[in-house]
């Protein structure tokens, strides 16, 4: 297994909001799904996620669906993969004193740290817009 690898819902998910920033009006889940080769099923969770957490916004009717809620240029990676995954954390000891039983003992723990520290970063520099226009 890779040390770190990203979960197909974070992946499915980006690849459904970088769709709907390329629309001008709203996309039904069928649509986004067939356009992008997610499963329906799987792919309806996902945007029930990105709905509930304020990045998409659903419109009912015969022209309604999904649309983005902000500009993609306002909405950053780490949003989108905390809505779906939560914090993240590459060890149980990131989530803060008394994770574990080392606790601030653990020497390796500030190495953990910056690396959250480091990846929360990137993420949070990047924006929906750098992955559907890497140029901007």
């Amino acid at each position: 297994m890779p040390l770190f690898q990203v979960s197909t819902r974070i992946q499915y998910g980006l690849r459904a909001l970088a769709y709907l920033a390329g629309k001008d009006g709203p996309a039904s889940a069928t649509e986004i799904a067939g356009a992008e080769g997610i499963p329906g099923k799987y792919l309806e969770g996902i945007l029930g996620q990105l709905t509930a957490s304020g990045l998409l916004r659903s419109e009912r009717g015969k022209n309604g669906g999904y649309r983005l809620s902000l500009p993609a240029a306002e909405v950053t990676v780490l949003s989108i993969v905390e809505a779906l995954e939560g914090e993240i954390r590459p060890t149980e000891c990131a989530a803060g004193p008394g994770a574990c039983d080392h606790d601030l003992a653990c020497l390796p723990r500030r190495f953990w740290l910056g690396l959250k520290t480091a990846v929360d970063e990137y993420l949070r520099s990047r924006t929906l817009l750098d992955v559907i226009d890497p140029a901007s």
